[in-house]
């Protein structure tokens, strides 16, 4: 009986001590360390610096400043959240030399017109008969 008893009391603390659904590797927090992007919950692994460790932290936001690639999982400006997108040099000499840097702008207002560009020949036709 006593044998039983220690063993239940070994396997509560063994279970006990087990880690909870964060992981120690992968589904990481927001500012946890990390080595990739693929191990955050926010899919974005950034540092400021090249020797600065490297922090998950969350996406950017609307009119932040943003990366458009990363070619080893880390960035120095995480991509946007979904619905936006990342206005900036998209060619890979950009993600090698880290000035692949864009804004975040919402998808919908990209394509709106402005009021210059929306109607210019009906201005095209005023101005000829005027002439």
């Amino acid at each position: 009986m006593e044998k039983i008893l220690i063993l239940l009391l070994v396997a509560l603390s063994v279970a006990y001590a087990a880690p909870g659904p964060r992981g120690i590797i992968i589904n990481l927090e927001n500012g946890e360390l990390c080595m990739n992007s693929a191990q955050c919950k926010s899919q974005c692994c950034q540092h400021t610096g090249a020797l600065d460790l490297a922090r998950c932290i969350p996406l950017a936001s609307e009119n932040s400043e943003c990366s458009v690639k990363t070619l080893y999982g880390i960035y120095y400006k995480c991509p946007c959240e979904r619905g936006l997108t990342c206005e900036g040099d998209k060619t890979i000499v950009g993600a090698i030399t880290n000035t692949n840097f864009g804004v975040c702008h919402d998808i919908g207002t990209l394509d709106a017109p402005s009021s210059e560009t929306a109607h210019p020949l009906p201005y095209l036709a005023q101005n000829a008969a005027d002439h």
